[in-house]
């Protein structure tokens, strides 16, 4: 989860959220609606019930309850509504709604003068039952009496029923609703952080060099400030070339007046010339780590065709074959003297040691490009080629083709975050394969 990114972290939680809180949701709005129609039906049993009691009389210690009552649903057999007298658990008189049941069941009684409404299970089936005890008097005694009115559930179910079925319909759609409103403002809410990403994307692989356009108050304080470091990082690095070009220049007029001292020259040649190369060197290894990651992109087939051109001229008197094989213009974000440093000493050293033919490949694998110049020389020795990758190491002393600039090869690798292999060519010699693996297509 650590690698999802703001948007589909964003979303998940909001359908999270709208998983758990709609049906919690759902089930509080079906509860609410199941106890006022609960509710309902309490108040209108009370009334019935009421309207029993009204009608009901005792004269000469007999029971006296009208033909038809003024609830015609209790006068219809099987009508769901229903009505009952007892008096000490002993049924006195039911409606005449009842008359297809089979055996009458026996209440639960309230106290005198007290109600009772609850849901109760009956063979005849699942009712609201609401009951009342009241005293009369008859003879001079007083006698309790229970007033019963049961409804069938059947009705009550199936409108709760149809309302939970209306209620995640509805609410299914509102889910629907809310997430694509939700990634719609995701979208637009993160579209300004898309933006500047893809910015300093294109930025980092060459394609533009400050960030552009208009972003919200909370980034566009970030855009000004990576512009700013655009820039200082820029002239930055202008002043570090200007600086080694001015040292380079201080330092090489004086050597240049000693070489051209014929005593000095006699009595100290040797040791100038080598304070030369090491100036050479040392220059040119500074310049290497200069590399940034924030270079305009440099094709590399164009730069590799010059100099094919240039060793052509230089070893001219070797007849070589320098074969081209490139299948990838070979876009880098790199500064292109780099480049041209890097190509050239390695070109430069297979052209010394091959005796006929060097092959230079460019291809494409990936996001990694795959620069490879192989010759027909003798080669280097196995147990010498972990050596010369080694960054710093002296090379001097090795075979022909392999001087100092390998280490400016080995600074700019690593500067580049590249990665260099020594192989055995098909030809006999070698083959250095460098690997580029910041490569944007």
């Amino acid at each position: 989860m650590t690698r999802w990114s703001l948007k589909r972290r964003s979303l998940v939680a909001a359908i999270l959220v709208l998983t758990i809180f709609l049906p919690l949701a759902a089930l509080v709005l079906e509860q609410a609606f199941s106890n006022s129609l609960s509710q309902s039906m309490e108040e209108q049993l009370r009334l019935q019930n009421l309207g029993l009691i009204s009608e009901f009389e005792v004269i000469g210690g007999e029971i006296q309850m009208p033909e038809q009552l003024f609830n015609n649903s209790l006068n219809i057999p099987g009508s769901g509504t229903y009505a009952m007298i007892s008096m000490h658990k002993l049924p006195l008189w039911e409606s005449n709604s009842t008359l297809s049941w089979t055996e009458i069941p026996e209440l639960e009684r309230p106290v005198v003068g007290k109600e009772q409404f609850i849901s109760t299970e009956l063979p005849q089936g699942h009712f609201f039952q609401f009951s009342y005890t009241a005293e009369f008097e008859d003879s001079g005694f007083m006698f309790p009496v229970t007033f019963h009115i049961l409804q069938d559930r059947q009705l009550f179910d199936q409108e709760v029923g149809a309302f939970r079925t209306t209620l995640w319909r509805w609410l299914g759609l509102i889910f629907v609703l809310l997430i694509a409103l939700l990634v719609f403002s995701l979208y637009a809410a993160l579209r300004p952080i898309s933006e500047l990403v893809s910015q300093i994307s294109e930025t980092e692989a060459g394609n533009r060099d400050r960030l552009s356009g208009a972003f919200p108050p909370e980034l566009e304080r970030l855009k000004s400030s990576l512009n700013h470091l655009l820039d200082s990082e820029l002239q930055q690095r202008q002043r570090y070339h200007n600086s080694l070009g001015d040292l380079a220049h201080n330092l090489k007029t004086p050597l240049a007046l000693l070489k051209g001292n014929e005593q000095v020259m006699a009595s100290a040649g040797e040791p100038v010339e080598q304070i030369d190369n090491i100036i050479s060197r040392q220059l040119k290894r500074a310049v290497a780590g200069a590399g940034s990651g924030w270079q305009q992109k440099v094709a590399l087939a164009p730069l590799l065709r010059q100099l094919s051109q240039a060793m052509n001229k230089v070893y001219a008197d070797k007849h070589l074959n320098i074969e081209l094989r490139l299948d990838s213009e070979g876009e880098l974000a790199a500064d292109k003297t780099d480049l041209m440093e890097l190509c050239g000493n390695l070109l430069d050293n297979a052209c010394k040691a091959a005796k006929e033919q060097v092959i230079i490949g460019l291809h494409q694998h990936g996001k990694a490009l795959h620069l490879t110049i192989e010759d027909d020389g003798p080669g280097i020795a196995a147990d010498k080629r972990e050596q010369i990758l080694n960054r710093g190491t002296r090379l001097d002393s090795y075979a022909s083709g392999q001087g100092f600039g390998m280490t400016i090869v080995m600074d700019l690798i690593t500067a580049y975050h590249a990665r260099l292999d020594i192989e055995d060519a098909p030809s006999g010699g070698n083959l250095f394969r460098v690997r580029f693996s910041t490569v944007t297509k």
